[in-house]
């Protein structure tokens, strides 16, 4: 005796594996045939057809069995998801059309902000062996790197021979 729509719902909520398999299988034209009509390829088709079967499936218990088949139900869960399929679709389609507008970095900008990623990381480890220095070694290595003066320059600054800040540095 074969078993209605609901009755197979019903087993379905009770954990009825078979009773699924039986449904699914007696839909499974109706859902594709729908995908078909609406996707555009056949991934698509494919993620409708299973994500309404497990929308199905989740909502097993909640079929209202009126006697009648469970075709207009299924395919109502086949319209809301096909509607949230579009809706993602749409949201990639903006998020990849602000993407592309965005400015795009040059190899140069790109070594550089990989450059600063690194110092980042090692200032930690620079501040320490920076703070091991004397003073006055600490003083030529700011004057040198930060300010941009000369070995010669910063060492005259410091009052150093001219080839003391050299050897130093």
């Amino acid at each position: 005796m074969d078993m209605t729509d609901g009755e197979l719902l019903a087993a379905t909520a009770e954990g009825d594996a078979e009773a699924f398999g039986r449904f699914y299988r007696r839909h499974e034209r109706q859902v594709l045939g729908y995908a078909i009509r609406r996707c555009t390829n056949a991934s698509d088709v494919a993620d409708l057809v299973a994500e309404t079967f497990l929308g199905a499936l989740g909502s097993a218990s909640r079929f209202a069995d009126d006697g009648s088949e469970a075709t207009p139900w299924l395919l109502g869960i086949a319209r809301r998801v096909l509607a949230r399929q579009r809706r993602a679709f749409l949201r990639r389609a903006r998020l990849s059309h602000r993407l592309a507008s965005l400015p795009v970095l040059s190899p140069d900008e790109t070594d550089a902000i990989a450059a600063a990623i690194d110092a980042s990381r090692l200032a930690p480890e620079l501040a320490t062996a920076l703070s091991k220095l004397n003073r006055k070694d600490q003083e030529l290595l700011h004057l040198v790197i930060r300010d941009g003066l000369s070995p010669s320059q910063a060492g005259s600054i410091l009052g150093m021979t001219p080839n003391t800040p050299r050897l130093r540095l």
